[in-house]
């Protein structure tokens, strides 16, 4: 890794949320094609299974790695229960985004992308500011 990229991930939380993102992106993507596509299975069942895969993983490298901080200004039992109820609110706007986006006549795989990508524009203001902010 060359030193220019070592400073940008060291003092950037937007870069390490992006690559984090992109690996969640990839990993929950992968799940809901081989439950949707390659096993057949419902599309509501195939995406709520999908984002709960993307979501752990997203928590955990979130905490551990992109908004790693000295102290947090919460514990992190608070910060599951607020991740968690970030979440419940993730995976319904997440399915109606697919979901209507179907109904319109667009091919779920496509709505999925779709509903990803708003998502995450949120849940990064969310994390940083609310979940995983440090303490002072």
């Amino acid at each position: 890794m060359n030193a220019r990229l070592a400073v940008t991930l060291k003092n950037s939380p937007q870069a390490r949320f992006l690559i984090v993102g992109s690996m969640t992106v990839v990993v929950e993507y992968v799940v809901f094609y081989i439950l949707y596509v390659g096993l057949n299975w419902n599309l509501f069942l195939a995406n709520s299974l999908s984002f709960a895969v993307g979501l752990s993983m997203s928590f955990m490298s979130n905490r551990l790695w992109a908004f790693k901080k000295d102290e947090f200004e919460r514990p992190a039992h608070h910060q599951a229960m607020i991740y968690a109820a970030l979440a419940v609110t993730n995976l319904v706007v997440n399915n109606l985004i697919v979901g209507g986006l179907k109904s319109a006549g667009l091919d779920p795989r496509i709505g999925k992308v779709a509903a990803i990508a708003v998502i995450a524009v949120w849940n990064f203001f969310v994390y940083k500011h609310i979940i995983f902010k440090e303490k002072h």
